[in-house]
């Protein structure tokens, strides 16, 4: 079906033009877009393309010169045109920009009913006013709309290359970021292959995030998967655009090394990258492996909360990763953090006076500023620091701080947020419970896990069972237990249910989809009470709404016990985690709590500093955990010591770089944006898209704010498949809060790609061009002729122009009777729509054929004056691309005189942009997207 040579074209982004088939593999091939200078990779059974031929009579470029085609024939899989005295085949011509007589192609259609006008128009319109979204990637995100993400992702994402190290405190959601960052960049089209990196216990976690916050699949090649692609000789990382892969079993396993780096990758995204080793003599293989994909691959993000813990030097190689260029000398880094520090404390200083309802004197502010006050004496916001008025005080130091960021954070790429910054974390409480032990688990003594070598029959007789009998019958909330491993989640489970408790259970030896309903009927009010959870119920999953945590064992790492307590300590808790541990005396258990409490108070406060700890004191706390040492000294040294980590983390907590992570003021406006626009409409058109395709859609709330729908496929619909939706169907809702509490539901937005595919659909449907209605009207004399036009204003480009967000595909709706007088200034399509009715086909059908010369008449009338009408959109679309791009360049010259960050390459690829934008703009089309043919009738 697909060859080389052959011309295609995008539904989902007709912005990139017509392209020509390049190069075929096994399950895919390549598309290369002249007009967008883009490739773009497809798989072969895709249904997203439109096949691009021209017919006898249109024109076409050979050699710079035009043609019209006289004649068509196909030869194995390519058409060829015949003009000028030969036969040229379809790779050797140009198509022109307006490939097709859009009115005769049209008119040779079968007409369709007439809701199908409206359904593009809506369609159209929705898709227009989402591309020209500033926030348009950001909308999608199944979770709660948090500032310091959102503010992030639309950072970093917006890039010419997102390239950045992420370093929120553990629990801030650096995988939502990460996760956001690339839905952000593959909806926009700037990355259209990612590969996810992770340490081997993580791979499944990113799995499961990206597919259920993103929609997102990705296609997880491990071991076990690697070896089963290795039956034939294809690289099994060529094959799929998304892929998770763990990054030790790759640094092990030279030929998935290589098969992984001869892939082309346009976003590579490392956790856990403080795991990279490096020295200057011999780097690891997974640093090198890294390297090698950052010279290669456009964007970069590497994942981090403890990004220096492994040394000053070697968190300056990976910021090499990043930008080697910039960060060429340790001994240059080391300068510019020092001048970062001295503006962090400036920051300090002036931060107090932010606040509206301050006391402070007012110092001598160019004392404050120190060697800046050259710079700044002139700035407006300078004199208003010293005004007595304290509202312009209060806007003066709010303009400093600003300063300051943009003058050290523009072009940085570290950011890190943290919960002092970020605050509304909840209070921790921590409750332990000293059980007497038996004779069944006297190993309990030496092994971390009570239940090792102990008989599954007999787990029955573990105190901590009887204890946990006990507390849920007094427990008046929703209660998350989790332990270690999915056998003993699995035992309890089934005894909590045999004692009479509603209880669900939760492991990884459970389908994905029996996953996602334990913890659905965990947050449903009248369902289960009760959660067991394996270890992996404490990653990834929020379960706010429950402030009550059981952990019936303990785990040997402080980063596994503060991600279970996060399941609960989450921006949104409500109220103070109770955190309840039984533990069996004289066992490790018992010294391991011990060891977390006095040692590090990590169930009451999180610390970032744990692990630091823990191999400081590797052999003692092994002895002492074993029950070799009993001496408790060991946990008043661990505990000053971890004290003074964390005063020294504090001491070292950068202000300024937390300010330049997030500001607050934009990021709630980003997130006013997000609220307006996700799901704005979206409630009316899904009732029509699904009519129109025949797709069993049945509402479950009509309320717009917080509508719900069941989508399932049905018989006889018009296509093959739903994305993301299951042949037993799925709840659509619209209300994020309430679809982030629910793991069995979809949110619904504009970005869902159920949405984007049925959008993609009515644009493709080309049977829907053509339409005919009938108007009841009697002030009008029967059989008159009416007729509806559609045109779309569109632009092509590659999309690092974001020319959709000034020039959006923008349609123009016009009426007109046959003697081409416009009525559409009398009424709004919605309106006009309103009062139409069916026609029969066959009766469209001849309307069409004995209207034909009318109409062509009448619809190049309509092309006239929709260019006439395109031009005033046209110039305020050029004149807002300019200020846009030129702006930036400004603002970014005047930064770059402080700020060495910023390079001379950014701002003429700045100035690229902008130059090519406005050709582009110049080059636009006024394309007929459909028509609808209207006679009226008497009423009846």
């Amino acid at each position: 079906m697909y060859q080389i040579g052959q011309r295609w074209s995008s539904r989902n982004e007709p912005d990139l033009g017509i392209g020509i088939i390049t190069e075929k593999q096994h399950k895919s091939f390549v598309l290369f877009f002249s007009d967008a200078e883009s490739e773009r990779n497809y798989a072969n059974g895709q249904t997203s393309l439109v096949r691009r031929t021209l017919t006898p009579g249109d024109q076409l470029f050979f050699e710079g010169e035009a043609y019209i085609v006289e004649d068509v024939r196909e030869y194995d899989g390519l058409m060829e045109y015949f003009f000028n005295g030969e036969w040229i085949d379809e790779s050797e011509i140009q198509f022109p920009r307006n490939d097709k007589n859009e009115l005769d192609a049209i008119l040779a259609l079968s007409p369709a009913r007439r809701m199908w006008f409206d359904l593009r128009r809506k369609t159209l319109e929705h898709q227009a006013a989402h591309s020209a979204s500033p926030v348009r990637g950001l909308m999608g995100l199944k979770a709660e709309l948090l500032p310091h993400q959102i503010y992030l992702a639309h950072d970093i994402a917006n890039r010419p290359a997102a390239r950045a190290l992420l370093c929120d405190e553990v629990g801030m959601g650096k995988t939502l970021e990460a996760g956001l960052i690339l839905h952000h960049r593959v909806l926009n089209g700037l990355s259209r292959r990612a590969l996810i990196l992770t340490p081997t216990n993580l791979q499944h976690q990113w799995l499961v995030e990206m597919l259920r916050r993103f929609h997102q699949p990705f296609t997880l090649i491990n071991e076990a998967v690697y070896e089963d692609y290795m039956e034939g000789d294809d690289n099994p990382f060529d094959e799929q655009p998304f892929v998770i892969a763990p990054i030790d079993w790759v640094a092990s396993n030279s030929k998935a090394a290589q098969h992984m780096l001869a892939s082309d990758w346009d976003m590579v995204i490392v956790d856990e990258a403080h795991h990279l080793a490096w020295d200057p003599e011999t780097p690891s293989i997974g640093y090198q492996l890294v390297q090698r994909l950052a010279e290669t691959s456009e964007s970069l993000l590497l994942l981090s909360a403890t990004p220096e813990q492994t040394g000053e030097r070697e968190h300056f190689s990976r910021l090499q990763l990043l930008d080697k260029e910039h960060y060429h000398s340790f001994e240059v880094y080391q300068a510019q953090q020092t001048e970062f520090a001295q503006a962090a404390n400036l920051a300090e200083k002036i931060l107090p006076y932010t606040e509206a309802n301050n006391s402070l004197t007012t110092p001598d502010w160019t004392s404050i500023f120190g060697q800046y006050a050259p710079e700044v004496q002139a700035k407006e916001w300078f004199a208003g620091l010293s005004n007595s008025d304290k509202h312009i005080q209060v806007n003066a130091a709010l303009d400093a701080v600003n300063w300051l960021i943009d003058r050290h954070g523009t072009g940085r790429e570290v950011f890190r947020n943290t919960r002092a910054a970020i605050g509304g974390f909840p209070e921790r409480r921590l409750r332990t419970y000293a059980l007497t032990n038996n004779e069944h688990f006297a190993s309990a003594a030496h092994h971390v896990l009570p239940e090792s070598n102990v008989d599954h029959g007999v787990w029955g007789q573990d105190p901590r069972w009887e204890w946990l009998k006990e507390f849920l019958d007094t427990a008046r909330t929703k209660v998350l237990i989790i332990c270690h491993t999915p056998d003993m989640a699995q035992w309890l489970n089934d005894q909590l249910n045999f004692a009479g408790f509603l209880s669900a259970d939760f492991h990884e030896q459970m389908p994905l989809i029996h996953r996602d309903r334990a913890a659905a009927y965990f947050a449903d009010p009248e369902g289960a009470q009760v959660l067991v959870c394996s270890e992996i119920g404490s990653e990834g999953r929020n379960f706010q709404f429950s402030h009550t945590l059981v952990m019936y064992d303990l785990p040997e790492h402080p980063d596994l016990l503060e991600q279970r307590i996060g399941r609960l300590d989450r921006l949104g808790q409500r109220n103070t985690v109770e955190i309840h541990v039984p533990y069996l005396e004289n066992s490790v258990q018992e010294r391991l709590c011990h060891w977390y409490h006095r040692a590090l108070n990590a169930f009451e406060r999180t610390t970032g500093v744990g692990d630091k700890v823990n191999v400081t004191f590797k052999e003692p706390l092994q002895a002492y955990l074993l029950g070799h040492d009993d001496d408790e000294a060991l946990l008043d040294e661990a505990k000053i010591y971890h004290e003074a980590l964390l005063k020294q983390m504090e001491e070292g907590r950068n202000r300024l770089l937390e300010m330049t992570s997030c500001r607050p003021t934009e990021a709630n406006t980003l997130i006013e944006k997000i609220n307006d626009q996700a799901t704005f409409g979206l409630h009316d058109y899904i009732e029509q898209v699904t009519h129109a395709f025949n797709i069993h859609a049945e509402c479950m709330n009509d309320n717009p704010d917080q509508a719900a729908w069941f989508v399932r496929p049905s018989t006889d619909m018009m296509l093959e498949a739903l994305p993301g939706i299951e042949e037993e169907g799925k709840m659509l809702m619209l209300d994020r809060r309430q679809a982030s509490q629910r793991e069995d539901v979809a949110f619904a937005t504009w970005e869902h790609p159920l949405i984007t595919m049925l959008m993609d659909e009515v644009q493709g449907f080309d049977s829907g061009k053509l339409t005919s209605a009938i108007l009841p009207i009697a002030a009008l004399p029967e059989g008159t002729v009416l007729v509806e036009s559609m045109f779309v204003i569109e632009t092509s480009g590659h999309p690092r122009l974001k020319l959709a967000q000034t020039l959006p595909m923008t349609p123009i709706w016009q009426l007109s009777d046959a003697n081409g007088k416009f009525l559409h200034g009398q009424f709004t399509a919605e309106k006009w729509a309103e009062k139409l009715k069916g026609v029969p086909n066959r009766v469209a059908e001849q309307w069409v054929a004995a209207l034909r010369p009318q109409l062509l008449e009448i619809l190049q009338a309509h092309q006239l004056n929709a260019q006439d009408q395109s031009r005033p959109t046209v110039h305020a679309a050029k004149e807002a691309y300019q200020r846009k791009w030129q702006s930036e360049i400004d603002r970014l010259r005047e930064l770059q005189k402080q700020n060495a960050a910023i390079k001379d390459e950014q701002i003429e690829l700045f100035e690229g942009y902008l130059s090519e934008g406005l050709t582009r703009i110049d080059d636009h089309q006024v394309r007929l997207d459909g028509i609808r043919i209207i006679l009226t009738t008497k009423p009846e």
